[in-house]
């Protein structure tokens, strides 16, 4: 009889030890200071409330958080080596519902009133594939959805004897919503408030010296109609035909005043109003989010000389 003897032979190989990915706490800081000027009406730096949306590198999203008070930083937990792309939204005032990033992206924001400031500037920002560092932080920059106009009026121009008070300004066609993540601009005239936005422009009475006043400041939602004129090479020359429907659609301001001289005043209740478009340069349209715009209003000689658009003496009476 024959015997067989199986001999098994268990090799000794060495074996990579598997470190499953760790979760970890981290913390989401929301910086705001992409604007160096301040104001204190609406304050700029005010974050009120936050979504967050957090997705992996697989377009999967990985959560999503709303909190009340994010001036401090959000924390979520997330792994290490993964890469994310975090999008944040702050003062909308409510919580979004979106799940997919095109639905993220292609998110508009409303606005009930031009003026409406009561949880702060809505602000918007994303951090596209990072990673968590030793630091276990993650820093994301958020831009305003708005632009911030500062108005000032220049007296120096004007002939002495002449008493021009401004009552209040107004910006005109200020689009009612805004794509929160891409370029946005009015399509049509539903798309803006009917009124606009109005502030009693009380700074543009104040001397800040040589005949130049303080600043008021208004806001408005970036509204980018583009090129719109060529050949303009004056203030003057900003102003569209009279038949010519194509200004519509752009952002305007207008200064309301009560005028007063040795031979012309406004009739009560009335007033001496000088306006003029927005934008860029001279043939630009463009009122772009989280950017400032600085316009100064100089009327010369009597002020009432100029005969456009820009200036309305419909309520100017000869003085008997």
């Amino acid at each position: 009889m024959h015997r067989y003897f199986i001999f098994i032979c268990f090799l000794l190989l060495p074996v990579a030890c598997y470190k499953a990915p760790q979760a970890e706490e981290v913390l989401i800081l929301l910086d705001t200071f992409c604007v160096p000027s301040k104001s204190a009406d609406p304050p700029e730096e005010l974050v009120s409330d936050v979504n967050l949306f957090i997705f992996n590198g697989e377009g999967i999203l990985q959560e999503q958080l709303y909190v009340k008070d994010g001036g401090s930083g959000v924390k979520a937990t997330l792994f290490r080596e993964e890469p994310y792309t975090i999008y944040a939204c702050a003062n909308l005032g409510y919580r979004m519902q979106p799940g997919t990033i095109d639905q993220v992206e292609g998110t508009r924001f409303y606005l009930t009133y031009p003026d409406e400031f009561s949880h702060g500037i809505p602000m918007t920002g994303v951090a596209r594939d990072i990673t968590i560092g030793d630091d276990k932080e993650v820093r994301l920059e958020l831009r305003r959805c708005m632009a911030k106009v500062e108005i000032r009026l220049d007296r120096s121009g004007l002939y002495s004897g002449i008493d021009l008070e401004v009552k209040r300004i107004q910006i005109g066609a200020c689009p009612r919503s805004a794509a929160l993540f891409t370029e946005s601009r009015a399509r049509n005239t539903d798309d803006l408030f009917t009124a606009g936005y109005f502030k009693d422009g009380r700074a543009l009475n104040t001397g800040a010296g040589d005949g130049l006043s303080q600043a008021e400041v208004l806001y408005l939602l970036e509204n980018c109609q583009g090129n719109l004129l060529e050949d303009v090479t004056s203030p003057e020359d900003k102003v569209f035909p009279a038949l010519d429907k194509t200004g519509e659609l752009c952002s305007w301001v207008e200064i309301q005043a009560t005028y007063y001289s040795k031979r012309y005043y406004t009739r009560p209740g009335e007033y001496l109003i000088y306006r003029f478009y927005l934008g860029e340069d001279l043939c630009n349209f463009d009122v772009r989010r989280n950017f400032s715009y600085s316009f100064t209003v100089r009327p010369e000689g009597n002020g009432l000389n100029e005969s456009s658009w820009r200036v309305d003496r419909s309520a100017i009476e000869a003085i008997q």
